[in-house]
């Protein structure tokens, strides 16, 4: 009922009170239906901003976990590339040294083969 109005059905009428209080409830279900559309609204705005910001923590995961893994693959990677470069330089160096000494055995024996003892003294002097 309305609060300005003093009760008295029979000072107005009954159909205008019936009017007024009918319109008075009416006005108060519109006023509560906007007020739960607008808590609706409110709630499902907060929900997919909380999604959203959801999906862009996983993205932002993924994307740090990406760069972890390119980084240390690189790491792994340039790991071997050193070991394998020192292991053939260890090779062509060892083939070196072989060739070098297996020359100056050859020509050692092929000396000692050749030459005379006294030819072998003088050759080393």
């Amino acid at each position: 009922m309305d609060p300005n109005s003093d009760g008295k059905v029979a000072d107005r009428g009954v159909l205008a009170v019936g009017v007024q209080s009918l319109g008075h409830a009416t006005e108060r279900t519109v006023r509560a239906g906007f007020e739960i559309a607008r808590e609706v609204r409110g709630e499902i705005t907060q929900r997919a901003l909380a999604i959203i910001d959801g999906v862009e923590g996983m993205q932002q995961g993924v994307m740090r976990l990406a760069r972890s893994i390119v980084h240390k693959a690189d790491e792994v990677s340039s790991t071997w590339i050193e070991a394998n470069e020192r292991l053939a330089l260890g090779l062509v160096g060892a083939a070196q040294t072989t060739g070098e000494s297996a020359t100056q055995l050859a020509a050692h024996t092929a000396a000692g083969l050749t030459s005379t003892r006294r030819d072998h003294a003088v050759g080393q002097a």
